[in-house]
């Protein structure tokens, strides 16, 4: 009877001191995950994709913007001219430049914001850091223009940076906190779509579809 208890106890020792060191291996594997976590550079739409995958929830999550921003864009009576997506880095939204500003300007057109406003209160609500990109096409565009009687040279990197900065002015105005806010001015380095070897209508297709202001939400 003794020899039996004996044997009970250190097989009941042996199985905690199997699950006491299980423990203490996952806490160390999860504080290493943590580490590499913390020490590369993770992309946060990536990271919250993967998030959403393993909790099998998106609520709170760039995911869940995405969805929300897109409903709205895509719904009725919709938003022309925007289109949103989540990419690795963030949720995109592409801004049609020919909705926003006339053709070589950087000044917004009349009340061109208002139709944007639903989507930009949900942005607004949130605690994401938002970049405004200004992309033009390849057309090359060298011009002298004045500010405040100064003579300046404007080009497509001017005008991309120009372009953003006006939207950035509208968002403040609006209500955004200027922390959250960078400007990017990209000229025609970010194509969405390339244009060599195309001509004629093709060509002009691709470079309208090169000409936006992006807002990347991240």
């Amino acid at each position: 009877m003794k020899l039996q208890e004996l044997n009970s106890g250190a097989e009941e020792n042996s199985t905690t001191a199997f699950y006491i060191g299980l423990s203490d291996l996952m806490v160390l594997l999860l504080v290493f995950f943590l580490m590499l976590i913390s020490m590369s550079k993770i992309d946060k739409g990536s990271f919250e994709k993967i998030k959403a995958g393993f909790t099998g929830s998106t609520k709170g999550t760039l995911v869940e913007l995405a969805s929300q921003l897109k409903e709205i864009v895509e719904g009725q009576p919709g938003i022309p001219g925007v289109k949103v997506h989540l990419a690795e880095d963030g949720v995109r939204l592409d801004l049609d430049t020919g909705a926003l500003f006339d053709s070589g300007s950087a000044k917004l057109k009349d009340n061109a914001i208002d139709p944007l406003m639903p989507i930009l209160n949900i942005i607004k609500s949130t605690s994401y850091t938002i970049d405004v990109e200004g992309h033009t096409d390849d057309a090359p565009m060298h011009r002298i223009f004045k500010i405040d009687g100064i003579p300046n040279l404007e080009n497509n990197w001017s005008l991309s940076g120009r372009r953003a900065s006006s939207v950035i002015n509208v968002l403040l105005e609006e209500g955004f906190d200027g922390s959250r806010l960078r400007i990017v001015g990209y000229a025609d380095t970010r194509p969405i779509q390339e244009v060599s070897g195309i001509q004629d209508d093709d060509l002009e297709a691709a470079r309208a579809l090169n000409r936006r202001v992006s807002l990347l939400i991240k």
